[in-house]
């Protein structure tokens, strides 16, 4: 039985993609790709110590999940315990 390749690259592309959101939720942004979405129409910048805590602030005010990335200067928004100012970019 032989397989059609585009079938098999459709196929592909469906099981990594909920792989792909998931690891991205945990994990920061390029700072230009990050800095490129800040300004656009709906987008909501949620800034706070550590992750969990951008999370948090960003619930509170009732934004949508997940984010659409994070990002800090020092790598730092998933360290444990929180170590720096992280940014979390989310819609409403």
């Amino acid at each position: 039985m032989r397989l059609n390749p585009l079938l098999l690259v459709a196929i592909s592309a469906c099981i990594a993609a909920p792989v792909q959101s998931q690891s991205s939720s945990s994990r920061e942004m390029p700072e230009q790709q990050f800095l490129d979405q800040v300004e656009a129409p709906g987008h909501v910048l949620i800034s706070a110590r550590g992750a969990e805590a951008v999370n948090a602030e960003a619930r509170r005010k009732g934004l949508k999940f997940p984010a659409l990335g994070y990002w800090s200067p020092d790598n730092v928004c998933f360290s444990n315990p929180p170590k720096g100012d992280c940014n979390g970019l989310f819609t409403r």
